[in-house]
């Protein structure tokens, strides 16, 4: 190789390595026992570390997939707060913010998770910890196995990770997967001499509650039931609608598409205001700067547009 040509590449490998982050943040999962038990609940944290306060080197967005056995493990409930701040480090205080964003939602073993942060560049940089805890999944054991896993698909060809200046953060995994084991849940059956004791008491309970007022006899009624154990266990219910007493109806909107990221879009409203939302529905890159029309309604952490129509 001639010399010039060599001076010349190790020029550009030079200029290279000096334009490249001197260091990457680091994700962990992390989950707080290697067994759980059927019926049981239990969390799986998602943390950074090694952010500092340099320009852009701090995290104002994730979009990741989380892989699960949906046959074994439901995804009962999700968070965005870290708990050595007692704040969304997403979201910290900015006049004028338009606040921070974001869900997970599964969907046969694929959980789409997702966060925006509306601070700006310099109050994120200034402001957010350099560790903390970005996502919680919270997951009820169904099912009995001998090892089973949680792990982010990092063949997600929309895996994302945003800086401040909403360019790509360098990550690196130390830990893309929390693994344990799932124990038959117990249950204890009382024995045939406590059993009898159980229902002749019950019964002389009863006999004096006939005396008493309606609502005490109600209040034995319920009490019997839990120590028999005759009252079914009550299965947390999800559900991808705000509860009833804060929900808000839909309403229509028409605006213009300003940037996509997976299914998220940035929007221009007709008075000006832009906003993301996640997108009911298929959109690319090249619908940016086109118009579409919906009806958007909060949905959990996030607002959804609902029945999007693109003009072509």
């Amino acid at each position: 190789m001639p010399s010039t040509l060599r001076r010349c590449l190790q020029a550009v490998a030079l200029s290279a390595l000096c334009a490249a982050p001197l260091h990457a943040a680091t994700i962990n999962l992390f989950t707080a026992s290697g067994s759980y038990n059927v019926g049981q609940s239990f969390n799986v944290d998602f943390r950074i570390g090694g952010l500092s306060g340099a320009p852009g080197q701090s995290l104002s967005g994730f979009d990741l997939n989380v892989l699960f056995d949906s046959s074994l493990l439901q995804l009962t409930g999700y968070g965005f707060t870290d708990p050595a701040s007692n704040r969304n480090e997403l979201d910290l205080p900015e006049p004028g913010s338009f606040g921070f964003f974001g869900e997970a939602s599964a969907n046969a073993g694929v959980i789409d998770a997702f966060g925006i942060s509306g601070n700006s560049a310099a109050v994120l940089d200034a402001g957010q910890a350099d560790e903390f805890r970005f996502l919680t999944l919270t997951f009820q054991a169904l099912a009995a196995s001998a090892t089973t896993a949680i792990q982010v698909d990092l063949n997600d060809p929309n895996l994302l990770f945003l800086n401040s200046d909403a360019g790509d953060l360098a990550t690196g995994f130390g830990a893309a997967r929390v693994a344990f084991a799932i124990a038959p849940g117990s249950t204890q059956v009382p024995e045939p001499g406590s059993l009898a004791l159980l229902l002749a008491g019950a019964a002389g309970m009863l006999l004096i509650g006939r005396r008493r007022s309606h609502a005490s006899t109600a209040a034995l009624a319920m009490a019997l039931a839990a120590t028999a154990g005759s009252a079914s266990a009550q299965q947390p219910v999800v559900s991808n609608e705000p509860p009833a007493a804060t929900a808000q109806a839909p309403k229509a909107v028409d605006a213009v598409i300003v940037a996509v990221k997976g299914r998220r879009a940035q929007i221009k409203l007709s008075n000006g205001t832009v906003q993301w939302v996640s997108v009911a529905g298929p959109i690319a890159q090249d619908q940016v700067g086109k118009r579409i029309s919906g009806k958007i309604a909060p949905r959990g952490d996030a607002i959804m547009l609902f029945d999007p129509v693109i003009a072509n």
